[in-house]
Order: structure tokens, then sequence, then C-alpha cells
């Protein structure tokens, strides 16, 4: 019985987290109503309240689990951290997820998720990291790095992945190899 509850709380969420992801493809999240998200989900408000308090709350929980996931497939990956397959990878996997993921980068206000997506991404790559002269330059440094990476990354996908993930991951490995740890040290 546990097995069978769990898998309808997760369809249950699954359908939520689609509406939500459809329906932010139209209009921002303070626009969507609870009432539309339960009617494009097909379910009633109070199976919507069962499992979350608000849009905002539905929206958390999807990006968490797309957070997870990124991780554990990056964790997944067996390669060298600072490699071209590596990142490749990574664009392929977004790519393949590209209707949440652009939901969860690209629009106007996913600066917090934006921050949040970087931050797990320093930690997936944890000690791969170069230097660059003290820990304060390291981190400005690593900060336009990654978030110049991302928005490279949004821009090609806004632009409907012109250029394979293979030709993106080249592209950001010469751009982020051109910045010298000696020279800024």
């Amino acid at each position: 019985m546990q097995t069978k509850e769990n898998r309808r709380t997760q369809m249950t969420k699954l359908l939520l987290r689609t509406a939500l992801i459809e329906l932010m493809q139209e209009k921002a999240i303070g626009q969507i109503t609870i009432r539309e998200l339960c009617e494009k989900a097909d379910l009633n408000r109070t199976t919507f309240y069962l499992h979350y308090t608000d849009q905002q709350a539905l929206l958390k929980d999807i990006e968490r689990d797309v957070l997870e996931k990124t991780a554990e497939y990056m964790k997944n990956i067996h390669t060298d951290r600072r490699t071209v397959r590596l990142v490749t990878s990574f664009l392929e996997y977004v790519r393949k997820n590209d209707l949440t993921f652009r939901t969860l980068l690209c629009r106007d206000d996913s600066e917090h998720f934006r921050l949040a997506f970087v931050k797990e991404l320093r930690g997936i790559m944890g000690g791969d990291l170069p230097e660059y002269g003290d820990e304060q330059k390291t981190r400005y440094v690593l900060s336009f790095l990654m978030f110049g990476s991302l928005y490279v990354v949004i821009e090609w996908m806004q632009n409907g992945y012109p250029e394979t993930p293979q030709q993106i991951a080249e592209m950001l490995f010469y751009l982020t190899d051109s910045v010298d740890p000696v020279h800024l040290a």
C-alpha cells in the first residue's frame, strides 16, 4: 500500500510540475493562479494543497529537484572534471531537458535559480577548479568564468541550439583557458 501511495504522490507532483513549467512558458509565476495550474494538471485544488502551499513552493520543489538531478548526472560522468567531454555531456543533458532548463534559467526573474545553479556546479567541481592567486581573486575569477559560461549557455539555448554541445564546450574551454592564473597572482 505504501508503494502505491508513493507512486500516486510522485505522479501527482509530476503532473503539477509539468503544468507549472508549461504555464510559465506563457506568463510569470506571479500571474499563474492555483485554479489554472490545477486545470492544466487535471487535478483539484485540494490535491494541490496536500502537497504545496502555493505556486512558489511548487517552483522551489522543481528547482531543488533539477539541482539534485543535475548534480547526480554530473557525478555519474566518468571523466576528469576539467575536460571538454564533461562539459559536452552536461550541455547534452541541458539540451535533452530543454523546456525545464529554459524555464528555470532564461526567465528575467530566474536570478535566484541561476545563483543556486552556479553554486551547485561549483560544489560538483570542488577541488578541480583552478586557483588564481589569493582566495579573494580566485572567487572573483571563478564567478566571472562560471557566470560568463552560464550566460553563453543561456544565449545558446535562446538561439535554439545552433551549435553542437561539443562546439560550445570547446568555445568555453578556449575562453576559460585564456584566463592565466600566473598573470592574476
